[in-house]
Formats: structure tokens, sequence, C-alpha cells
């Protein structure tokens, strides 16, 4: 049986070999433009790959007559 003092002493062991590895990796200058670049590289394929979840949401959407009055100027997408 799994205690609550074994987790938290399995989570401090964790933390301090995760402590040490970064205490042992030499400090990098980052090439900010680079960096930059690949983020939104990153954000620009990530919002592509939602397109086809959004497609599905939006037509799973059924929009019913409310009856009399100014229509909604709101489209499903």
């Amino acid at each position: 049986m799994i205690r609550d003092e074994d987790i938290s002493d399995t989570l401090k062991a964790i933390d301090e070999h995760i402590k040490e590895e970064l205490k042992s990796r030499p400090e990098q200058k980052r090439h900010w433009r680079t960096y930059e670049q690949m983020d939104a590289e990153r954000i620009r394929d990530a919002i592509k790959s939602l397109d086809p979840l959004i497609h599905g949401a939006v037509s799973a959407i059924h929009i019913y007559d409310s009856g009399p009055g100014r229509p909604s100027p709101l489209n499903r997408r």
C-alpha cells in the first residue's frame, strides 16, 4: 500500500535530481531572433492543426430561427 509519505519522499528525490541536472548543465546563451522565429512557427502549426477541429465544432452547431426581429449579425464561424 502506498502512503502519502512515500509519495512525498519520492517527489522530493525527483526534485533534487532535477535540480542537480540543471546545475550540471552549462548555461547557454539563447539566440533570441531564432528562438522567436521557432516559437512563431510552432504557434502557426498549432493554429493550422486546430482548423479542422473548429470546422467540426461549427458544423455541429444548429441555429434555429428565433422568430421575428432583427437577424443576428454573428455567423457560426
